[in-house]
């Protein structure tokens, strides 16, 4: 594993100090001679399997040995035709190989709603992203400082993506709170995309954001949903993700079955049974958001414009 210390050099970048981890890799804040500062990733050994703490005690420290407790890393799910999907860890080539197919998407965005990527630098022969260093919080830090959170940031979001698919991205692929990043002049971006697997057995994703496991407009959109609900309820719909026959084949299981078990993970608590003042068109954006195979980012763009152009 890349040990990185404060005060390292890597590349023509000085390690200022840690900022985060998730599942696959690790962010530091470094500048260079010219006094830039940058974010760097750099990719950790292995990642992705389900050893990792979610939703536990709530804390303030951040250390690159360990995810905090309330956030929720991304992970690699293997997609077995018969049995469903398997999350398993990805070794350092696998994640290394992320990371590069990571930078092409932000070359492609030319810093459009994502972090601008500067290069790519190799440490110890093994790739690591410079990138703008963004000075905010994300939404799941706003969340848990209790700031307060504005719908039009999750408006914002939704434009981002389209604005990015019409630069070439078919989507972001693991938005959740983590990953929307609001900067001190409120200004919304996206970080961490994941790139189209190259494998037809393997999805990286966060199955609580994406109990679906999809890689298309509507996963996207899907996860949207999801943290609205997540924000007006405090809690998340799904106890249990992903839906036990996602990536299955459709040939392996009767429709009968498929449809049972979908109308089973899809009795979640209805918004407004846990919060009495949730506005009910919100209530509809999730619903549809989630359950209405039709209703896309375009939809909910409209929707959330809608609801906040009203008097």
């Amino acid at each position: 594993m890349l040990q990185i210390q404060t005060g390292q050099k890597i590349g023509p970048y000085l390690v200022d100090g840690f900022l985060g981890r998730g599942a696959f890799a690790q962010v530091y804040r470094a500048h260079d001679a010219a006094g830039n500062v940058v974010a760097l990733k750099v990719g950790d050994d292995s990642g992705g399997g389900r050893f990792l703490p979610r939703f536990g005690e709530v804390t303030v420290t951040r250390d690159p040995r360990a995810v905090s407790p309330d956030e929720c890393p991304a992970e690699a799910m293997f997609l077995d035709p018969v049995d469903g999907a398997k999350a398993e860890v990805l070794d350092s080539e696998e994640v290394d190989s992320l990371l590069l197919e990571e930078a092409k998407l932000l070359r492609l965005a030319q810093g459009r709603g994502v972090p601008r990527l500067h290069e790519v630098v190799e440490k110890n022969g093994r790739p690591v992203l410079a990138m703008d260093f963004l000075a905010g919080s994300t939404l799941r830090e706003r969340i848990r400082s209790m700031e307060g959170v504005k719908l039009g940031w999750l408006l914002d979001a939704c434009k981002q993506v389209q604005a990015l698919q019409e630069m070439g991205w078919t989507c972001h692929g693991d938005l959740k709170p983590e990953n929307i990043m609001v900067s001190e002049q409120e200004e919304v971006f996206l970080l961490d995309p994941v790139p189209e697997s190259c494998r037809e057995d393997r999805i990286v994703t966060t199955p609580w954001y994406n109990p679906f496991l999809r890689w298309d407009d509507k996963g996207d959109t899907q996860a949207l949903g999801i943290i609205l609900y997540e924000l007006l309820v405090g809690a998340l719909p799904f106890d249990r993700v992903p839906w036990s026959l996602a990536g299955t084949g459709h040939d392996c299981h009767s429709e009968e079955d498929r449809g049972l078990s979908l109308s089973l993970f899809l009795a979640y608590p209805p918004m407004r049974e846990l919060n009495a003042l949730a506005p009910r068109h919100l209530e509809h954006i999730f619903h549809a958001a989630v359950c209405d195979d039709s209703y896309n980012l375009a939809d909910m763009r409209e929707d959330l414009e809608d609801f906040l152009l009203r008097d």
